[in-house]
C-alpha cells in the first residue's frame, strides 16, 4: 500500500533540515533567543499560512457524503485521543515512572503526528491514483489537528506542573486557531483569492515545515550530545505510539470505515511520528522544550522502522 522508497526519502529529508539547524546553532548562527524568535515567527506566521494554503491548494473536491465522513471521522478522532491519551499516560507514570511534569508532554505527543511534512507527500504517492484526493483528506485533518492543538493541547503542554500557567482564553484568539478557523470558512463557502495572494500565503506557508525541522536541530544543539539519548522512557513511549497502539487499534479503525481511502489516510496519519509543532507549542507555553526535541527526533527516526513494520503485521495478523 505505501511506497517505502518514498517514507526512507521523507525520513532522509528531516534528518538534514535537523542537521542543518543544529549545525547552524553550534556555529553561532542561531542562539536561545533568535530560536525562541523562530519559534515564534513559526507559530504567528507560516503556520496559520500553511493552514490557509492546504485549503486554497485543493485540486478537486470529494462528493458532499464523503465531505461528511471525513470531517466526522476527523472530529471523533480528536475528540477520542485526549480521553485515550489520558488513560495511558497514568499508566505510563505508575509503571514506568515518566515524570509527573511531563504527563502533558507525552499526552499531546501520543495525539498529535507528523500529518504535515512527512504525511502529505507519502500519501500522494501511496495511494496512486487517488494520491491527489488522499492530499485533501490530510489538509482536512490537518485543520482538526490545529483546532485540537490549539485548544487542549496548550492545556496539555502545561499539564502535571503546577508552575505553568496552562491554557488561557487569549489563546482561543491565537493565530494558529484563526489560521485553522479561516481555513474552513474559506473551504465551506469557496472563497476566492487574487493569484498573486494565493502565491505569496504557499509561499510563506511552505516553509513551516523545513523551519520546524530546524528549530528542532537548533534545540537539540544547546543539549549536550550524549544527553539526546539518555531517556530510556522516550523509546518505549515511541514503540507504544507508533507499533503497538495502531495495532491494537488497526480492527477498530477497520471497523468504522472498512476498506475506504478514509481508512488508509487515518491510518497512515495515525503511525506517524511525533509532530513537530509539540516544539514549537512548548517553545511558546514554557514547555520542556529539550526533552521534546529529543522525543521527535528519536521518534522520526523510530519511524523508518516502526511505520513499515506496523503496516506489514498489520497486514498478516488481521
Amino acid at each position: 500500500m505505501i511506497n517505502m522508497t518514498v517514507l526512507i526519502n521523507q525520513l532522509i529529508q528531516l534528518f538534514i533540515i535537523i542537521c542543518l539547524g543544529f549545525v547552524a546553532y553550534k556555529v553561532h548562527i542561531f542562539n536561545e533567543k533568535s530560536t525562541k524568535a523562530l519559534n515564534r515567527f513559526i507559530l504567528d506566521i507560516t503556520l496559520p499560512l500553511m493552514m490557509i494554503d492546504s485549503v486554497l491548494s485543493m485540486k478537486q473536491r470529494p462528493a458532499a457524503s464523503e465531505v461528511v465522513s471525513l470531517f466526522s471521522a476527523s472530529f471523533i478522532f480528536y475528540l477520542v485521543m485526549p480521553a485515550l491519551a489520558f488513560t495511558i499516560v497514568k499508566i505510563m507514570v505508575k509503571t514506568i515512572k515518566i515524570r509527573p511534569s511531563r504527563q502533558g508532554a507525552y499526552m499531546f505527543m501520543l495525539i498529535f503526528s507528523n500529518v504535515g511534512f512527512m504525511g502529505m507527500p507519502i500519501l500522494q504517492a501511496a495511494c496512486g491514483d487517488q494520491g491527489d484526493t488522499a492530499v485533501f483528506y490530510a489538509a482536512v485533518m490537518n485543520i482538526f489537528f490545529n483546532l485540537g492543538a490549539f485548544t487542549y493541547g496548550v492545556i496539555m503542554i502545561g499539564y502535571g506542573d503546577d508552575t505553568k500557567n496552562g491554557f488561557q482564553l487569549k489563546s482561543l484568539l491565537s493565530p494558529g486557531i484563526i489560521g485553522a478557523i479561516l481555513a474552513i470558512v474559506i473551504y465551506l463557502f469557496q472563497i476566492p483569492f487574487p493569484a498573486t495572494i494565493e502565491s505569496v500565503i504557499g509561499t510563506v506557508g511552505e516553509l513551516t515545515s523545513p523551519l520546524a525541522m530546524i528549530l528542532v536541530g537548533a534545540t537539540l544543539a544547546s543539549i549536550r550530545f550524549a544527553e539526546v539519548f539518555n531517556e530510556w522512557r522516550i523509546y518505549v513511549f515511541a514503540i507504544i505510539k507508533q507499533f503497538i497502539l495502531p495495532i491494537l487499534l488497526y480492527p477498530v479503525f477497520r471497523l468504522f470505515l472498512g476498506e475506504s481511502l478514509l481508512f488508509n489516510v487515518l491510518f497512515i496519519e495515525f503511525l506517524m511520528p511525533i509532530a513537530n509543532t509539540a516544539l514549537m507549542l512548548s517553545g511558546e507555553y514554557g514547555g520542556d522544550t529539550k526533552f521534546i526535541s529529543k522525543a521527535i527526533f528519536i521518534s522520526t527516526a523510530l519511524s523508518l522502522i516502526t511505520m513499515p513494520l506496523t503496516i506489514y503485521l498489520c497486514g498478516i495478523i488481521y
